[in-house]
């Protein structure tokens, strides 16, 4: 069912872990399968996601999803980031079959929540400065 590629990249997922320091988090859950992701970013002044880490809970195609979104995610600006599609995360996780595109749009979900994330402590801290 899953690839080669797809195994190795499930035992061995590059990204897996908190983020210390990390300025925006998202979640996204699916209640019919379960499965719970959580994306960690940091961005540096410039806007651009310098690193990025998930905690996940699910099977073999939310942590392949996941670790590839994450690694669609470093180096991206946060316009970038919000435009990642789970086709994207599909095509970089390169071979995860259809029937479980809902690990991709849970990525996908999880990242767009963790840039919502991030600009609503820049504004605080906005609003903060100012007062």
């Amino acid at each position: 069912m899953y690839t080669k590629a797809i195994i190795e990249r499930f035992k061995n997922p590059t990204f897996a872990g908190g983020l210390r320091g990390a300025n925006g988090t998202g979640k996204s859950g699916n209640n019919d399968c379960g499965d719970v992701v959580k994306i960690y970013i940091l961005v540096d002044e410039n806007d651009t996601i310098t690193n990025a880490r998930f905690k996940a809970y699910g099977g073999v195609a939310t942590i392949v999803a996941c670790d590839a979104a994450c690694e669609l995610l470093i180096d991206a600006t946060l316009e970038e980031a919000l435009s990642i599609q789970a086709t994207d995360i599909l095509e970089k996780a390169d071979g995860l079959p259809e029937d479980k595109a809902y690990a991709a749009a849970l990525a996908e979900e999880a990242i767009n929540s963790a840039v919502e994330d991030f600009y609503k402590k820049k504004e605080r801290s906005a609003r903060k400065a100012q007062e």
